[in-house]
């Protein structure tokens, strides 16, 4: 391992990286299949659905190893840059997220962006997944269903 990734800090932004993606392709998530889905999608209820389809399958796979980035930065400056770059690329798809919602015809009024970007921090959180999966006992299915109902109960809602 030590030949291929010469320091725990790339074999940590690595395998971070395989968790995310979900494969070794390079492709960034923003120019994935997926996202042009969700940019393409009809309503912001479509959206949504697909957002939270989205976070179920990177979340799961992705939260116990971000965990260990998060914990280990603060004691190796290397894993502290790739924590850095973790925050800036969720920094980056809360961003994207906000403007995709915003854009859709059928949002909801009187919807203001630093508003919507704070509901997109709570569902991409690593942590929120692991308060519903490991405290709550939401299995995939209910961590999911989970994200509709808060997404509706939060951005689609009576405003």
């Amino acid at each position: 391992m030590e030949a291929v990734f010469r320091t725990k800090a790339a074999l940590l932004g690595a395998a971070v990286d395989y968790a995310i993606r979900g494969d070794a392709e390079p492709t960034p998530i923003l120019q994935r299949e997926e996202v042009r889905r969700m940019e393409e999608a009809e309503t912001a209820q479509e959206l949504l659905d697909l957002h939270a389809a989205h976070l179920r399958r990177i979340v799961p796979r992705s939260a116990r190893i971000v965990s260990v980035v998060e914990h280990s930065a603060a004691a190796d400056p290397a894993v502290a840059e790739l924590w850095r770059t973790l925050d800036q690329n969720r920094r980056t798809g809360v961003g994207w997220a906000a403007d995709t919602l915003l854009r859709k015809r059928d949002r909801p009024s009187g919807l203001e962006r630093p508003e919507v970007e704070a509901i997109f921090w709570v569902a991409v959180n690593w942590g929120t997944y692991r308060t519903l999966a490991e405290l709550a006992g939401l299995d995939l299915d209910g961590y999911e269903a989970w994200l509709v109902r808060f997404y509706a109960a939060t951005l689609l809602g009576p405003r």
